[in-house]
């Protein structure tokens, strides 16, 4: 009997997450890149601020789980992450960090973090969790490793769009490609977007941008939408030296301008389809993340 009201319940809640997904839907992205070094967590940190200044609740997923980098940009150090939710007692919410602008941050740990065999109440626990932070959210944007090893390539390919980041170094824009190419291979219905960091000026970063949508195009059979440049912008390392998100340091430096502007042209296209909860589906399905 007890089984019985049980698998009701979790029918009755299943159906209520659906119905409030189609009421609510949520805008999930992941920003990845083929290489280290671009400026992809600088990136990520500063969009995410950008969606909470457009009145988007936005929910920054540190998924980097070797190198996390969000809380040294910020300059806070995060007392618990997503382990202690999988390997400890700790709740989804316990774990969140209110970052700037009222941005939520999500701390994913260091270390290679096991998922294969979780028993039914810490599967319960990280999925109730998720499902009520994303019901709270817009915009949920997870900043992935870099490059292409197992755990970035299955948080870039759970996301329904990924913003792969480049700078217009010859070795970036051959990784970012292999990126996208690994990523659409796990999942074909990711729509991908491009950003080029640290160009010298907009005609520098569109003849990147041409470059590789001509080669997406053409060997992948992939739309590459383009999003934007960053321009090299001596406000950026300063902020970041300081620990403070360049948007905020200096709200009208062109680096700044200019996420803003790629963050106004992601609202104007529409929320695409999804299969669900990105974070839920990922916890919960047995894989690795590290």
């Amino acid at each position: 009997m007890i089984i019985d009201q049980a698998t009701k319940l979790r029918d009755l809640t299943k159906i209520k997450r659906q119905t409030e997904k189609h009421l609510h839907p949520v805008r999930r992205i992941a920003v990845t890149s083929g290489k280290g070094g671009v400026g992809k967590s600088n990136f990520s940190l500063n969009l995410a601020i950008c969606f909470q200044r457009l009145r988007q609740r936005a929910l920054l997923v540190d998924a980097d789980t070797n190198l996390a980098n969000i809380d040294i940009l910020l300059g806070i150090h995060p007392e618990y992450s997503l382990t202690d939710v999988v390997l400890g007692d700790r709740f989804i919410k316990d774990i969140i960090l209110q970052g700037p602008e009222g941005l939520q941050i999500m701390p994913a740990g260091s270390g290679v973090v096991e998922f294969i065999g979780l028993d039914a109440v810490i599967q319960d626990r990280i999925q109730n969790g998720i499902a009520d932070l994303e019901s709270g959210s817009d915009a949920i944007i997870i900043d992935t490793g870099a490059g292409i090893s197992e755990g970035v390539v299955e948080f870039a390919a759970g996301a329904d769009e990924v913003i792969v980041l480049t700078t217009p170094e010859p070795t970036a824009i051959t990784d970012a490609y292999a990126a996208i190419k690994v990523i659409s291979s796990k999942n074909a219905a990711v729509k991908f977007h491009l950003v080029v960091n640290l160009a010298k000026n907009q005609k520098e970063a569109q003849e990147v941008a041409r470059k590789i949508r001509l080669v997406v195009e053409n060997y992948l059979s992939l739309n590459l939408n383009i999003l934007g440049f960053l321009p090299y912008d001596q406000h950026v390392p300063k902020a970041v030296s300081m620990q403070q998100p360049f948007l905020l340091m200096n709200p009208r430096c062109p680096a700044a301008l200019n996420v803003m502007m790629i963050a106004r042209k992601l609202l104007k296209i529409p929320v695409p389809e999804n299969s669900g909860s990105l974070l839920r589906n990922l916890f919960t399905r047995g894989g690795n993340i590290g």
